[in-house]
């Protein structure tokens, strides 16, 4: 039987359409041929297929035009804004899909998470943000569809920062200390401006608790994890160029660490663990045993899913960044708008 919205048009406002994943975002659509209905951005907004002239921007105005058009609304949300993600659970009400690149919201307090739920549930409409945690990694949508066809979640592994990856792939072995790994992976642009911001594991955690939460798990808040952060405890205040010149001198503890796990032969890694059976989440170093799949990723994103029907774990692998990859991911998650809302979130 085909879905409800099988016949009807997407009608699509993206918003952030001017920033790097907006525009490879519209690039793509054009590809497939389907024409964002409004491109927003913070000032301004055009309204209206191939409109032409720029109107302030004005949310509430934004969702009467999607509903007035008819078809299937959706607004895409490729910015880094905290406020337009306050205006998510109004537009679920109203029925209108949202997809979502900025994991804020999903990795915020709970309360706010279930309240969109809930919101989606109200409008029938979907709510998805696929690229939350791994650009375009089909993640999030394998594992809402292995608990949906049911599965029991047991747990949810990742490899999910492409700069600790290199990191760790560096230290390997001995071939390279922790501040020469970092200092060469600032100079390669695949830090944040300041490494530390890769480092303190924040930005891993925050798709733990999205991971988490999809898998099942109730009572996940960021500020109640225990976070492994590779920042020394001594420079976590300090200017960058400080952070940068004596980040050696605490070289020594990572290089005994790597030596001892792999002295049995493991390998060292940094990675999320979400184990639902213990309602636990953990996110840090990880030594993991030679026929482990994360020995096997390499600069690559993973995430590794145990359920008691995949007892040896099923595994989504490939690049967790990119303007490009991101963008197909978030237009993956429009075109799945078009479907009927899943039966159980």
């Amino acid at each position: 039987m085909a879905s409800a919205g099988a016949n009807k048009k997407l009608v699509v406002a993206v918003v952030g359409y001017t920033g790097g994943v907006g525009s490879c975002l519209l690039d793509a659509m054009k590809k497939i041929g389907l024409p964002p209905f409004a491109l927003v951005r913070s000032s301004t907004m055009k309204v209206g297929h191939g409109a032409a002239s720029e109107v302030p921007t004005d949310y509430q105005a934004l969702s009467a035009s999607l509903l007035k058009e008819g078809g299937i609304p959706v607004i895409a949300d490729v910015t880094a804004s905290s406020s337009v993600q306050e205006h998510y659970e109004g537009w679920l009400k109203q029925g209108i899909s949202v997809v979502a690149a900025n994991k804020g919201i999903f990795a915020g307090p709970e309360e706010k998470y279930l309240a969109l739920l809930a919101a989606a549930k109200e409008g029938n409409c979907r709510l998805l943000h696929e690229t939350t945690v791994g650009a375009g990694l089909p993640t999030l949508g394998t594992l809402q569809g292995l608990k949906a066809s049911s599965h029991d979640i047991v747990t949810v592994e990742g490899i999910l920062s492409g700069t600790l990856a290199f990191v760790l792939g560096q230290v390997a072995g001995g071939k390279k200390s922790l501040s020469q790994a970092v200092k060469e992976a600032k100079e390669l642009g695949y830090t944040e401006p300041d490494p530390r911001d890769d480092l303190n594991g924040m930005d891993v955690a925050r798709k733990a608790v999205i991971l988490a939460r999809l898998a099942g798990m109730r009572g996940v808040e960021l500020s109640g994890m225990n976070i492994e952060s590779l920042v020394p405890a001594p420079l976590r205040d300090c200017s960058v160029e400080e952070f940068m010149s004596k980040l050696g001198e605490h070289d020594s503890s990572m290089a005994e660490r790597v030596a001892m796990v792999e002295s049995g032969g493991g390998r060292l890694h940094y990675a999320a663990k979400v184990n639902v059976k213990e309602n636990k989440v953990e996110v840090g170093l990880q030594s993991c045993e030679a026929s482990h799949p994360f020995n096997n990723a390499g600069p690559d994103n993973m995430v590794a899913i145990t359920t008691n029907f995949y007892t040896r774990p099923l595994v989504v692998q490939g690049a967790g960044a990119g303007g490009d990859v991101t963008a197909t991911g978030v237009l993956a998650d429009i075109l799945a708008c078009a479907n009927q809302p899943p039966i159980a979130s």
